[in-house]
């Protein structure tokens, strides 16, 4: 008997994709950011997540994406430990469903389908979604989030910087 995956699927831009359910703690609206100066495109700020400040990572830049234009734009926050000391809060477009899929449903992905992401592409997964009319079948993208997430940490991701360099906040700036 195969452990099931638990599997969250998101919108990113103008499509579905499934990141691990594990990393996540909770869904929650979007938290109000304080701008972070001179910071890269995918970091939105930072916001007050209980007593600590907490980066706001959009994840859809690292994939070379734009936000989609929706209004129900979600933040994931992820559990303290499991790539900082501190929780993580991540912003993608939508969140749609929780899904237990079998590992053994994880077909490998073919470069076409992923170009410009394949380092974070872990493989594609077939979704069959039924209602009494009929049957659709969905083949979406599953995401390493863990590995953009420290990857992005590490500074494998970030621009070169000179050691010196730290980044400054924007005291007035709040965005929604």
């Amino acid at each position: 008997m195969q452990d099931h995956l638990t599997l969250v699927e998101i919108l990113l831009g103008r499509d579905h994709y499934l990141i691990d359910g594990d990393m996540i703690d909770k869904f929650v609206r979007p938290l109000q950011t304080v701008t972070v100066y001179d910071a890269p495109p995918y970091i939105e700020g930072m916001a007050r997540w209980g007593e600590e400040m907490i980066p706001v990572i959009n994840i859809a830049p690292l994939l070379g994406m734009d936000r989609a234009d929706t209004k129900r734009h979600r933040t994931l926050i992820i559990h303290k430990g499991v790539v900082s000391e501190t929780e993580m809060a991540v912003s993608v477009d939508d969140v749609f469903h929780v899904r237990s899929v079998i590992p053994s449903d994880i077909m490998p992905a073919d470069i076409s389908a992923c170009e410009g992401m394949e380092e974070f592409v872990k493989g594609l997964i077939r979704l069959r979604v039924g209602s009494e009319e009929k049957d659709e079948e969905f083949l979406l993208l599953y995401l390493n989030l863990h590995k953009m997430l420290t990857d992005l940490l590490r500074g494998k991701i970030a621009r070169p910087a000179p050691d010196f360099y730290v980044w400054r906040w924007e005291s007035g700036a709040v965005r929604s």
